[in-house]
């Protein structure tokens, strides 16, 4: 028999810091990183791509001056981005970049010589991508990082992982009650334009598995790590794929819901 205290607190929360502590943080964080991030921290203190602390609601790195060195090894600045996300851990939650599973490095390109007839465009900074993170071979949501970094080093960090939490086998929803929680679900077509479309979620747009997913959750203010089982919604029409449902695995509530984008 489980004892009721051996079932650990659901959700996790984490508070959103107050403008002051988050802005004397911010200022930590910076000097730590001798002043080359134009990246800020989120309002719980993350590397998570937030305007909290955009001046004038505006991104701080738009206004940043390139640096104009033409990139030489690429290798060297994705080990680079691996350091420093484990150099910045209490802002990332990186505890180890063996854990990091690099998806992508895009060239950006720019000039080193900018006026005259000789004029280039040259490879001058990276976009490195990390996939999300993986809690006992789990992903979690949202939690991609990507790392920008040029001949100088990294310039920018926007995403971060989550704390860890208990991964357990405790479940009040299974997978088929999460399906059919959504059975008559109305979806919005047109996203609330006048004469909208209306789609109504039936058994024939339930067909695949649900996966089991962790899920960083915004209540009110408050951030809430929660488990989820991700239903695919099938849209029977070509023009368009259809959606994922998050559907919390403890109390079955509708967590969100979010259309599937397709790369072409």
């Amino acid at each position: 028999m489980i004892e009721v205290s051996d079932i650990p607190t659901y959700p996790i929360k984490i508070e959103r810091l107050d403008i002051s502590t988050l802005q004397d943080l911010n200022v930590r964080y910076h000097q730590e990183n001798e002043g080359r991030l134009c990246s800020t921290l989120n309002e719980y203190g993350f590397t998570g791509f937030s305007r909290v602390l955009f001046p004038g609601n505006q991104n701080p790195c738009l206004k940043r001056e390139p640096v104009r060195i033409e990139l030489t090894n690429k290798d060297s600045l994705i080990s680079l981005a691996k350091r420093s996300l484990l150099k910045n851990k209490e802002y990332t939650l990186v505890e180890d970049t063996t854990s990091l599973e690099l998806v992508n490095v895009l060239e950006l390109y720019g000039c080193t010589i900018c006026e005259g007839p000789e004029i280039n465009n040259v490879p001058i900074e990276l976009k490195i991508s990390f996939a999300a993170q993986q809690l006992g071979g789990v992903e979690v949501s949202d939690s991609e990082i990507t790392v920008f970094a040029d001949a100088r080093g990294v310039n920018r960090i926007w995403g971060n992982w989550y704390p860890d939490f208990e991964v357990n086998g405790l479940l009040n929803v299974g997978y088929n009650t999460a399906k059919l929680s959504l059975l008559g679900l109305k979806l919005d077509l047109n996203k609330g334009t006048e004469g909208g479309e209306v789609f109504t979620v039936s058994e024939d747009n339930l067909k695949s598995e649900p996966v089991f997913q962790f899920i960083p959750h915004e209540n009110d203010g408050v951030l809430e790590l929660r488990k989820a089982w991700k239903v695919f919604i099938e849209y029977p029409e070509a023009e368009f794929t259809g959606w994922f449902a998050y559907v919390d695995i403890m109390d079955g509530s509708l967590l969100r819901i979010t259309d599937i984008i397709v790369n072409s």
